[in-house]
């Protein structure tokens, strides 16, 4: 079995589908009630779990445990309270290996961030061996995901156990909340919302800031791919980059999606204006420590080739929203 800790989120509520269809006995934990009716739908085990009550461990079962991934996470949102990371993510992780440790479970994987790397500057692509920048205003969220990073090193290194940590980078997909939440409480469009739905109607989209600052993303089912990866390799611990190793400027997002989600309408003539504050910063990742130990690789780095995958599950599949989300939250629809 494998048990799945933060299971009702946008990864979680995928990869429960994925694991399942590949044949593996899947068990989802989550704190959601909201999403249980996806797990029914899906016929998929689910158990609520929240992982800062010590009693809820005590529920979860012990036997033919194969491994425990856990996706839990608390993120880095406006004004969320410092010792909210903490809980979540590095006690939080530090109690999962404690339980598998307790229960002769012997593999724990954990999706960490590439917010890890927030504010390092460096020509080429970037290592698991670059140093952590500790700077920026997601520094206490990145302090307590590196902090989980560390146990799950030190339980490899003193108990034995199988600890595999991945850093993930941006991970597209439908279903996917890629905005925010401003100190009021309302939702702010990111950019490739805004370029979709403005690929949609025909409109013309403006690409703001200068194009040389290229940045890495990942597709959902690339990352689904190294969660299964990490569950078949043997004898195999440490922190792997999971990215599609490719960058793309903003103004070259914006063509792609301009082509992809074209309609009847026509499709959007996208121009650069480099007056208006763009993107500060860029990355791309270095994934060939994942490629090798891992036996793991993209299948979808190119980004237009993600794009149309991602519009095929968009029109086919249409994930329902589970949760209870504010106006202007919900994905257009086709």
């Amino acid at each position: 079995m494998i048990l799945i800790v933060g299971g009702t989120g946008y990864i979680g509520r995928y990869l429960s589908i994925y694991l399942k269809e590949k044949g593996y006995d899947v068990l989802a934990l989550g704190r959601s009630n909201k999403v249980k009716d996806f797990f029914d739908d899906n016929n998929i085990n689910f158990q609520i779990f929240n992982i800062e009550n010590d009693e809820d461990f005590k529920k979860l079962p012990t036997q033919n445990i194969e491994a425990i991934i856990n996706l839990a996470a608390c993120l880095a949102e406006h004004e969320t309270p410092v010792e909210k990371f903490f809980d979540i993510n590095t006690i939080g992780t530090y109690k999962i290996l404690e339980f598998a440790r307790k229960n002769n479970i012997k593999k724990v994987i954990m999706t960490s961030s590439h917010k890890v790397y927030n504010a390092v500057e460096k020509k080429g692509p970037i290592s698991e061996e670059d140093r952590v920048c500790f700077q920026g205003d997601h520094t206490p969220y990145i302090i307590s995901k590196i902090a989980a990073e560390h146990f799950m090193e030190y339980y490899h290194k003193e108990f034995g156990l199988d600890t595999i940590s991945l850093r993930l980078t941006g991970v597209h997909g439908y279903g996917e909340i890629l905005g925010f939440l401003t100190k009021e409480g309302d939702y702010t469009k990111s950019t490739f919302e805004i370029f979709v739905e403005k690929a949609l109607k025909g409109e013309d989209i403006e690409v703001w800031g200068k194009n040389d600052i290229k940045r890495d993303h990942v597709y959902i089912k690339d990352v689904l791919y190294a969660l299964e990866c990490s569950i078949k390799a043997n004898d195999i611990s440490g922190i792997f980059n999971i990215a599609s190793g490719k960058g793309y400027t903003l103004y070259e997002e914006a063509q792609i999606i301009a082509k992809v989600f074209a309609t009847d309408k026509g499709e959007s003539k996208v121009t650069l204006n480099e007056n208006k504050p763009g993107l500060s910063r860029g990355y791309v990742y270095k994934i060939d420590k994942a490629k090798k130990a891992l036996n793991w690789e993209p299948k979808f780095d190119d980004y237009e080739t993600m794009l149309r995958d991602y519009k095929k599950e968009w029109k086919e599949k249409k994930f329902k929203n589970y949760h209870n989300v504010k106006k202007g939250q919900e994905p257009v629809t086709f």
